[in-house]
């Protein structure tokens, strides 16, 4: 009787504290870019993030996830209990994106560092999805009922609504190692997006980046609008010198600027993933099918490119020169100045066969950042839903009418 008592406690406070959301700034006055710090949960202030878990994973390695608010509109939680966290954490193939895959791994709730007698500890059951293609993401499955897990205190995170490519204040909630306090950390920043074009390796186009207090482990933990409490992203990379002093001429090179941010993911297309609490990832607006796409020799793809003179004085525009391979039989691709517009279905090329796949095509002729666009399709006849458009793969060049010194070529 008396653990019943408890959780009723529990949940009252949990509800009170959500519904104080509204009335208070999430992150108590917090600067942006300020030193993360632990949060003490003794007096229960923090219920509102005790579904953000510490993920165990078989490797040893760690990364952080939330528990995804899947109730129904009624309100009532159905279903199993769903995570969010970096597709990188259980899969790591860029290009890839797999379903229903077997995952030995364990999350933690409660994860506040002076209260160790509260933490619950919870098998995965599956990766429901886990994707590399255009994004870094995974959708994992508790071995528990989202009911279970509420009745038990543990609070689910919504989705944000929409997603937003304007700069808002965020905060960052995660499981970071290495610090004495181990258990949940807050960070404040502000949150934008990073564009068509970014000069660092594995961040696809169209991802957010933020100045976060951020460390190892973070990856899988949510960015939060600093006022609703919803899930604007998913952190899919750490910078990994925050502390450190920027080298010189830094703000010279792109490269070296775009290494001293953190990266996310928005997943709130996965709304429609949801139906009655269950995921279904082949419903009618919800196409999570499996991809393999692979880069053929990737050390060798520009991030720079710009235009040659013939011998006639010319300008010749540079070509894509991207090979692949592709398990699905045929594919179609578009080249676009803003990525955002890979998600359109309109321009698209004619189902191609992915034997000996190779796009050849020129860049430009506008200077700036260009995007590949590149979907697996069955058939020829296949058409383009928008439901199949959150498979796509992007890539992305800047094209400069000249060589630029400060703009070196790099690896991608």
């Amino acid at each position: 009787m008396k653990y019943l008592s408890f959780f009723c406690f529990a949940g009252l406070i949990g509800l009170l504290a959500i519904s104080a959301v509204q009335a208070r700034d999430l992150g108590e006055g917090a600067v942006n870019d300020s030193p993360s710090r632990a949060l003490q949960n003794s007096e229960h202030f923090y219920e509102i993030w005790s579904g953000v878990g510490h993920l165990s994973l078989q490797s040893g390695e760690s990364c952080s996830a939330v528990l995804l608010d899947t109730r129904n509109r009624q309100g009532r939680a159905t279903g199993p209990a769903y995570l969010l966290t970096s597709g990188h954490c259980v899969f790591f193939e860029y290009g890839s994106a797999r379903a229903n895959l077997p995952l030995k791994a364990s999350v933690t709730f409660h994860y506040f560092h002076d209260t160790p007698q509260r933490k619950r500890r919870y098998a995965i059951r599956t990766a429901r999805w886990s994707s590399l293609v255009g994004t870094d993401l995974a959708v994992l499955e508790v071995d528990a009922t989202l009911a279970s897990l509420i009745q038990a205190g543990v609070n689910p995170l919504k989705l944000a609504s929409h997603q937003t490519y304007e700069r808002q204040d965020a905060l960052n909630i995660g499981a970071p190692g290495g610090f004495t306090e181990q258990g949940l950390r807050l960070s404040a920043c502000a949150e934008q997006t990073a564009g068509t074009f970014i000069d660092h390796p594995g961040v696809f186009p169209l991802a957010m980046k933020n100045s976060c207090d951020l460390h190892a482990g973070s990856s899988g933990s949510p960015m939060l609008n600093r006022r609703t409490n919803e899930i604007t992203g998913i952190v899919s990379k750490v910078v990994a010198s925050r502390n450190t002093p920027a080298p010189p001429d830094c703000e010279h090179s792109t490269s070296c600027t775009a290494a001293r941010f953190n990266y996310s993911y928005s997943a709130n297309f996965l709304h429609k993933c949801f139906i009655d609490g269950v995921f279904t990832r082949d419903g009618a607006d919800c196409s999570l099918e499996p991809v393999e796409l692979t880069v053929t020799e990737p050390w060798k793809l520009k991030s720079y490119v710009h235009g040659t003179q013939n011998a006639k004085g010319q300008i010749v525009l540079p070509t894509w020169d991207f090979r692949f391979s592709l398990e699905a039989p045929f594919y179609r691709y578009k080249t676009v100045s803003n990525a955002r517009d890979c998600q359109a279905p309109d321009n698209y090329s004619a189902a191609t066969s992915a034997e000996d796949a190779y796009i050849n095509t020129e860049i430009g002729p506008q200077n700036g950042a260009h995007a590949l666009c590149i979907i697996g399709v069955a058939s020829g006849e296949q058409q383009l839903t928008r439901a199949t458009l959150n498979n796509v793969f992007t890539s992305a060049v800047y094209l400069s009418p000249t060589p630029d010194t400060t703009l070196q070529t790099t690896s991608r």
